[in-house]
């Protein structure tokens, strides 16, 4: 076996591979073999077919099999020998005119693939800093924590009074936005159930403030401006007209903080409900301060750095993102016309949203292999469970679909750029600052 192997970009590489006319050979009669090892002919034992006969009567089977195992045989070889890590699957390149198996002649293809580009990276990371807040909880978040875990508990009550809306209820609305007298995509919903906000931090103040002048049974208009991340671009920042029919109030009862409910909630008392609120707050304010530094800190490395990016891995990244934009879009029951409108605008901050992903992506996995750094079964396992938590899903259902669609791969993968990522936040100096 021959081969030569060309640089064909920082992110791409080709290999042309010649095989003797004997291993050829060799390769399909180790495939006779194997395909007739439980082989049932009529006039023959089970296994013991002739090979003349297996090779005459199935040679498109046999000498498909025999193509398949030489290429992923050799190209293995190869990439084993000379320390080549394709991070894209290897694909046979012109595979409609690849030449055909045969007997006595020599079998050549070509290949191409993806791999990561070549970065400097540095020694260590101790010359880097980043600002870390504080991770302290403070008596609000503690108490909007315990108001959380109470509304899963609370009960709803129809308001027969005649009254405007209030802080904490619950209603029933119709919402209408139109711009220039159009429809806008996705400000449109039927008996939809909003709550209304006591936060500060609020983002539908404007259609807050309009639903509270509003009557059961009657129409409110007024005006909103478009957030900055609306899905549809064209929009953002545009002043639109807002419709909201309100047709119930309902008022929200929460339970009272007591032993009754913590025991409803599968505490044994009171005090052990409060010591767990209070650990949660803690573990998940310290996990989200410790994710938002790192990322901070990647961004300022990373940003030093310019290289090519494999393209399959922007693509891949760009199609996960419209793939959660449409997922987004399909619920709000848009119009199939207005969705590919919104869809199209997307595109273009979907692609710089990718390219960004993909980049500190390749950073973090060109340190996890110069690190050596590995990744366990148990590790994989534990992140298929955590998967099927987030999206309601059982277990072995989202293991089958892993393993059937290859990502475990894809999994290993985010596992190592996750442990690269701490690496490199734990070697950074830390400096600590309070929280905006």
């Amino acid at each position: 076996m021959s081969h030569t192997t060309e640089n064909v970009s920082q992110t791409k590489r080709k290999i042309s591979v010649t095989i003797e006319a004997s291993d050829v050979n060799k390769a399909i009669d180790s495939t006779i073999r194997e395909y007739g090892k439980n082989l049932n002919i009529n006039g023959f034992r089970k296994g013991k077919v002739p090979a003349s006969v297996i090779e005459k009567r199935y040679t498109d089977d046999v000498y498909n099999y025999a193509t398949e195992n030489l290429i992923n045989t050799n190209i293995n070889k190869i990439l084993d020998e000379e320390k080549i890590r394709p991070i894209s699957r290897v694909n046979l390149e012109d595979k409609e005119n690849t030449q055909k198996l045969e007997r006595n002649k020599d079998f050549s293809f070509t290949c191409s693939f993806e791999i990561l580009p070549e970065i400097e990276l540095p020694k260590d990371f101790s010359e880097y800093s980043v600002k870390v807040e504080s991770d302290e909880v403070s008596p609000e978040e503690l108490e909007k924590f315990t108001t959380q875990v109470r509304r899963s508990m609370a009960t709803l009550e129809d308001v027969n009074e005649d009254r405007k809306p209030m802080d904490g209820d619950v209603l029933l609305v119709d919402v209408e936005g139109s711009y220039e007298g159009k429809p806008v995509a996705g400000m449109g919903a039927q008996n939809f159930l909003m709550q209304i906000s006591d936060e500060k931090d609020n983002t539908n103040k404007e259609i807050d403030k309009l639903v509270r002048t509003a009557s059961v049974g009657e129409e409110v208009s007024g005006t909103m401006v478009c957030p900055d991340d609306y899905a549809d671009k064209t929009m953002r920042g545009k002043t639109i007209d807002v419709k909201i029919k309100l047709h119930k109030i309902h008022k929200q009862i929460l339970p009272e903080l007591n032993e009754e409910f913590a025991k409803k909630v599968g505490f044994k008392d009171i005090d052990t409900l409060k010591q767990m609120i209070e650990a949660q707050v803690k573990q998940t304010k310290s996990a989200q301060v410790r994710s938002k530094a790192q990322h901070e800190l990647l961004d300022s490395i990373t940003e030093k750095y310019d290289y090519e990016l494999p393209e399959s891995m922007v693509q891949s990244a760009l199609s996960n993102y419209m793939m959660e934009a449409r997922n987004h879009l399909g619920q709000q029951n848009m119009d199939p016309e207005e969705m590919l409108k919104a869809m199209a605008s997307l595109k273009e901050d979907g692609e710089e949203i990718a390219k960004r992903q993909t980049k500190a992506h390749v950073f973090l996995l060109s340190l996890a292999f110069r690190e050596n750094i590995t990744v366990t079964g148990q590790e994989v396992d534990m992140y298929i469970r955590q998967l099927a938590m987030e999206t309601r899903q059982q277990y072995e259902q989202v293991r089958d679909h892993v393993l059937q669609s290859g990502m475990v791969t894809d999994i290993q993968e985010r596992i190592m750029a996750g442990k690269a990522l701490d690496l490199i936040f734990d070697q950074a100096k830390h400096e600590e600052v309070k929280a905006d």
